[in-house]
């Protein structure tokens, strides 16, 4: 028996809705035969956070060489005549104050000489005026004689006033020509190793020549530069931490020592294509001390830095955050009811909002609400663990 085209459509059409029920009938069954609501769903349910004090990861990320702390280069100085002697070799372990390099003394050692016996015998002018004075012939009439004594002792104490002022420049003398020969032995003003050793100076060279130079391995710093806008987020006493792609799986501690208030000189604002404004590449030199054991970290290795946030506030999860209006709020939970508080908000990172006035520690804050809050609602709302508010 032959069926119409009508019927075919309509047996098939009629399967179809019998195949649409009986799908239909098992999510029913695996439902338990009713299913929860939306907003009873795992997606659908409020959570919430009790406002705590806290910081928040910081955004300042630098980047800095490794350099010696404490290191003393000595350069030729060609006023002190010519090198006699370099009394160490690369490797040595020097203390502070150590004799590194010795001048020659020939001709400052003849100065001294010549000083001390110029002084030597101004005082034994000294001493002769002193002890033997000087002879007056009396004539036996009191009244002349008075009057020569008298002249004659006035003489003597000039003459002694003279020569000790005399004595005295004669001493300057010597300490001058002392000092000019004390300069001439060039002491360690810093104990460390010797890393290098120049013997070949030349008094004809005008650029500064570097005879020895001393570093602290054992004492290290950061350097490096600050663009305007990270100087307005960093402070000296700041602590950072400090890790370089070398050692990918350690870090240092370190603090912020000195940060200049003044850009290197070829970090000046430049003036823009159009002339009428300018923009700054301004860059401000710092330095950070470590505080943690140096380890294996060398000079000249690059490091990145994170400056540690340890400023204190008021934080809530980023997502409590509504802006409305230009305005800010977020919801909180008060003796069961929904409250819309308007708040002030800081810094942020990536799961965490500063919030700078509005709240207070120990305020609950919803942390995912809903569109459908509304200011005095009694809300249910469940606290807020790790792995939820997502």
């Amino acid at each position: 028996m032959f069926k119409t085209k009508k019927a075919k459509i309509a047996l098939f059409s009629g399967l179809g809705l019998v195949a649409v029920a009986v799908i239909a009938g098992a999510m029913l069954l695996v439902n338990g035969g009713g299913g929860k609501s939306a907003t009873d769903s795992a997606e659908g349910k409020l959570y919430y956070t009790t406002v705590n004090e806290g910081s928040i990861a910081s955004t300042t990320l630098l980047a800095g060489t490794v350099e010696a702390a404490d290191e003393q280069y000595i350069y030729y100085d060609a006023t002190k005549g010519n090198i006699s002697e370099i009394k160490v070799k690369v490797g040595d372990q020097v203390a502070a104050g150590q004799a590194l390099v010795q001048y020659d003394t020939g001709e400052l050692q003849a100065n001294l000489d010549m000083a001390v016996r110029s002084r030597d015998k101004i005082g034994r002018q000294i001493y002769d005026l002193r002890t033997n004075g000087q002879t007056v012939e009396l004539s036996g009439d009191d009244s002349v004689d008075n009057k020569t004594v008298s002249s004659a002792q006035r003489s003597v104490d000039l003459q002694l006033q003279d020569l000790n002022d005399a004595y005295a420049d004669a001493q300057t003398n010597i300490d001058k020509a002392q000092a000019a020969l004390n300069e001439t032995t060039v002491l360690s003003n810093v104990a460390g190793t010797v890393v290098e050793i120049n013997k070949s100076v030349s008094k004809s060279n005008a650029s500064s020549q570097t005879v020895v130079h001393i570093v602290n391995q054992g004492s290290l710093q950061v350097v490096g530069t600050l663009s305007e806008y990270d100087l307005a987020n960093m402070a000296v006493d700041q602590e950072v931490k400090l890790t370089s792609k070398v050692y990918p799986d350690q870090s240092w501690a370190g603090k912020i020592t000195y940060i200049s208030n003044y850009p290197e000189a070829n970090g000046a604002a430049s003036p823009s294509a159009a002339g009428s404004s300018s923009s700054s590449n301004a860059k401000y030199p710092f330095k950070i001390a470590l505080t943690s054991e140096v380890g294996p970290l060398k000079q000249g290795f690059s490091v990145n830095i994170e400056v540690i946030n340890n400023k204190k506030s008021i934080l809530v999860p980023v997502t409590a955050v509504v802006t409305k209006d230009d305005k800010q709020y977020v919801w909180t939970m008060v003796d069961g009811k929904a409250k819309r508080v308007e708040v002030t908000l800081g810094g942020a990172d990536a799961v965490h909002q500063e919030v700078t006035s509005g709240l207070v520690a120990g305020d609950q804050v919803i942390s995912n609400p809903s569109a459908d809050l509304e200011d005095g609602k009694e809300v249910k709302a469940v606290e807020e663990t790790t792995d939820q508010a997502k």
